[in-house]
């Protein structure tokens, strides 16, 4: 198969993995918002959201996984996948005992010493926080199947496995709201049992396809340990700060205005999700493909995939994205029964935040692939995470709550510049090149879509909110013809329809 066709090929598939799993946690999100109540959808939101947070790492830490495989498996000759594969493996598990002896004595005095929440709550946020450190840890465990199965591009056996693992948490779920027990607690089993179907899956896939790779063998290389740890520990850091952002933001919001504006910031969150998801798809299907052809010496192609990524993720990200934050408390009312005061401004301001992140998205793949990360990591998550104290003193000062996310937008188009001086250090590159294909046309399709937003009418009748919407849709659509895409493109798609329309 043609290299880009099969980029185009896994993205097909990943989208249909995402439409299957988005749609279940929209269910979902309704259903346990109903049977927890705001106050301890809240609180799960602080506490339990540890295995979120963590799974966040482990996804970073699958990057290092495919990473070192995909440039394995990219050489000519001499690779040998087994030897990483036992190496992460090794590494994955002295990770997940450090999860389970360091993060539950402090996520314990954290619990009872500044967690902002009812006395009679503290025995519900202890069992929630141990059974969501003993998940991310089994989760930790795991990683190197999924990097696996990424750095072989079986997006087929990955989406499989996870829609199966999301129909199981539905079905528990469903259950659960029939439940006179403890509800809190009991969706915290749920979501354990969730961790270890899914992980065991991917385990068992790996065993029967892959046995020559994750056959268990003792690597005694030094070197690779170092190398690995070294590059893990730089990727790391940088989920530690993306982890540091997400519940950092979680747990000031909660110190200054208690778990019913975390409900609403939670809400935000999946939404957020839901649509990252689709976004970074694209990047997903990608990366094998970057790091494959810059092992095998083929430079230039991967430079032109990850200008190419960094502005189709962005179009497939507004494309979602503006349509939803033109009508986001009708959609919020059609989600939720009981929408969270606060909940449509935190949505509009957080999607727009990741747009302006999404301007250069392609990057940290190439980087990656290069392995030249230390500088990168330091610099643009040191940047990042400067928003937690930014916010905290503009919180002290007497601001809204929407303020972090306001902060956040400001911080994302600053970082959008500093990646681009980052692969100019690494790889030498035309930066004004770069920035022709992506941000240029990006810029192009903003200022109408701006003005669109500023003068539509609102609406009051569903009828007039279903219009708007599709409105929206169809008027991206209009702009992203005429100004996102360049001659090329447009003939490709022209080519592309007329295929489907007439064969």
């Amino acid at each position: 198969m043609n290299e880009n066709k099969r980029i185009a090929f896994n993205s097909v598939i990943i989208y249909l993995r995402l439409c299957v799993v988005s749609l279940i946690s929209i269910i979902l999100s309704r259903v346990v918002l109903d049977a927890l109540g705001v106050s301890d959808f809240g609180l799960y939101n602080v506490v339990g959201g540890i295995v979120l947070l963590l799974n966040v790492i482990n996804s970073s830490m699958t990057s290092t996984t495919y990473r070192y495989l995909a440039f394995e498996i990219g050489k000519k000759e001499n690779g040998n996948p087994n030897k990483i594969f036992n190496t992460s493996r090794i590494i994955h598990l002295a990770f997940a005992a450090l999860i389970v002896l360091v993060g539950e004595p402090l996520g314990e005095l954290y619990i009872i010493n500044y967690l902002n929440v009812a006395s009679e709550s503290i025995p519900d946020a202890q069992f929630v926080f141990r059974l969501s450190i003993i998940a991310a840890a089994i989760n930790t465990i795991f990683v190197p199947n999924q990097g696996l199965l990424v750095a072989y591009e079986k997006f087929r056996a990955t989406a499989l496995i996870d829609i199966i693992s999301n129909l199981v948490k539905l079905g528990l779920i469903l259950l659960f709201i029939y439940s006179d027990t403890n509800r809190i607690r009991l969706y915290s089993i749920i979501m354990l049992s969730y961790t270890v179907i899914n992980s065991l899956a991917y385990y068992m896939y790996c065993k029967k396809y892959h046995n020559d790779v994750v056959a268990c063998s003792l690597n005694k290389d030094r070197r690779m340990y170092k190398e690995m740890v070294s590059f893990s520990s730089w990727t790391l850091f940088g989920a530690f700060a993306n982890v540091g952002k997400s519940q950092g933001s979680v747990i000031i919001i909660n110190y200054f205005f208690g778990t019913i504006i975390n409900a609403a910031y939670a809400v935000a969150r999946q939404v957020e999700v839901f649509i990252m998801m689709f976004a970074r798809s694209l990047g997903s299907a990608a990366v094998p493909q970057t790091t494959k052809s810059f092992s095998a010496g083929d430079l230039q192609r991967s430079i032109s995939i990850t200008s190419r990524i960094s502005k189709y993720t962005f179009v497939l990200m507004a494309l979602i994205s503006f349509p939803v934050i033109i009508e986001i408390d009708f959609l919020l009312g059609l989600w939720l029964k009981d929408v969270p005061n606060g909940s449509a401004q935190f949505c509009q301001l957080i999607i727009l935040g990741n747009l302006i992140g999404c301007l250069g998205e392609g990057i940290p793949n190439l980087i990656n692939a290069c392995g030249k990360i230390k500088a990168y990591q330091v610099i643009v998550h040191t940047i990042m995470i400067l928003g937690l104290p930014i916010s905290f003193v503009l919180y002290k000062m007497g601001y809204n709550p929407y303020t972090i996310c306001i902060v956040y937008c400001f911080i994302n188009f600053l970082n959008s510049f500093v990646k681009l001086i980052m692969l100019r250090r690494v790889v030498k590159f035309d930066v004004i090149d770069f920035m022709k294909i992506s941000h240029f046309r990006i810029l192009l399709m903003t200022i109408p879509l701006v003005i669109y937003y500023l003068f539509i009418p609102s609406q009051t009748t569903n009828v007039g909110h279903c219009m708007n919407f599709v409105g929206a849709f169809i008027f991206f659509l209009v702009i992203l013809w005429g100004f996102g895409l360049d001659n090329l493109e447009r003939n490709k798609a022209k080519s592309f329809l007329k295929n489907i329309i007439f064969n």
